[in-house]
């Protein structure tokens, strides 16, 4: 036991104090991967100089893609991990490996020997798969929308700023995958806002809205824009839980 825990310090003495970086066993890798969403692992020994070195770019990386790809790191030098590093695969140190959707699909190894926080960050942040689909105009828009009363599963709209799919957006899709059906539409003024007839509070900010099964009245999302929230509503909206208004509509002229 004494022998088992010196070998766990020793590999949490390699990241900085305080890092998001979460060391886990092969036990932790398993359950990691039953979760079937995208994180990055690194399989690291407490020895090795690069591993040191790449220690707080890593971290820096957690912080930046936190709260939407977990990092992890394996210390392949505890006895009760070798097996798992193995498997793995993992012949030198460090081998950083992301897994798009836990063990549903195969892990892409990093091959860079640029190991920054930025490298991680875009790295990670582009190879998350998802299915949103991109709506360019506001008839696209309509005709998504219009699916949504011939469909048992929800639809969920995010009216961005920017012409990019946010990766929380990516990320939520890929979580949500199965149960909900993800669009993108870039609402930069507020146009395609009030060409839906939803009423908003502030066309300057991102909004989503709702298309309940088998209707074409969207609901206006009104919490925070942030993982944690979008979740947890997301959950409710699966359940049936969720309190599915229809949103406001602009009053004529």
């Amino acid at each position: 036991l004494i022998a088992l825990g010196l070998a766990t310090l020793a590999s949490a003495a390699i990241f900085p104090k305080g890092t998001l970086v979460k060391t886990i066993d092969e036990k932790g890798f398993r359950k990691v991967m039953k979760q079937n969403q995208t994180s990055v692992v690194a399989f690291v020994a407490p020895w090795c100089g690069y591993c040191q070195r790449m220690a707080p770019e890593y971290s820096q990386a957690a912080v930046g893609l936190n709260p939407l790809v977990p990092l992890y790191a394996v210390d392949c030098d505890a006895d009760k991990n070798k097996g798992l590093c193995a498997e793995q695969g993992v012949k030198g140190f460090p081998t950083v490996k992301l897994f798009p959707r836990g063990s549903q699909l195969p892990s892409v190894t990093y091959d860079s020997n640029e190991r920054t926080a930025n490298a991680f960050f875009y790295w990670a942040s582009q190879k998350v798969p998802h299915t949103v689909r991109k709506l360019a105009q506001i008839e696209d828009v309509e005709d998504w929308a219009a699916k949504a009363s011939k469909t048992s599963k929800p639809r969920v709209l995010l009216l961005g700023k920017d012409k990019k799919i946010p990766l929380l957006w990516r990320v939520l899709s890929n979580k949500y995958r199965d149960e909900l059906s993800f669009g993108f539409h870039m609402d930069k003024k507020g146009k395609s806002t009030a060409a839906l007839g939803v009423k908003g509070d502030d066309d300057s900010k991102s909004k989503v809205l709702i298309y309940p099964a088998g209707s074409t009245k969207p609901t206006l999302y009104d919490g925070s824009l942030k993982m944690d929230p979008l979740s947890n509503f997301f959950e409710a909206v699966i359940d049936g839980t969720a309190d599915l208004q229809v949103a406001e509509e602009e009053s004529p002229a």
